[in-house]
């Protein structure tokens, strides 16, 4: 990948921190990561297109081991300080 496309990565992957989330609801956190996922995805040429994407999964992974993966009745739930 090129350092652009890394740097848009790392700072993709900072902006899932939770103290940017707390107040905010669970829906809100997923749309937003989908709008990043398509945006990296857009400016990746189709030789870094797969390692993208699979940086994009275990940045996925993260997250709903992070406790945001929660169900489809929770996206109106406000994101609470532990």
């Amino acid at each position: 990948m090129d350092d652009a496309l890394k740097s848009a990565l790392r700072a993709f992957q900072l902006g899932t921190r939770h103290e940017h989330w707390y107040g905010k609801t669970y829906g809100q956190f997923w749309e937003w990561f989908s709008e990043q996922e398509r945006a990296l995805l857009a400016q990746a040429s189709p030789e870094d297109e797969e390692a993208l994407r699979e940086e994009l999964l275990e940045l996925t992974a993260d997250c709903d081991d992070a406790g945001y993966a929660v169900p489809d009745e929770w996206s109106d739930r406000v994101i609470q300080r532990p």
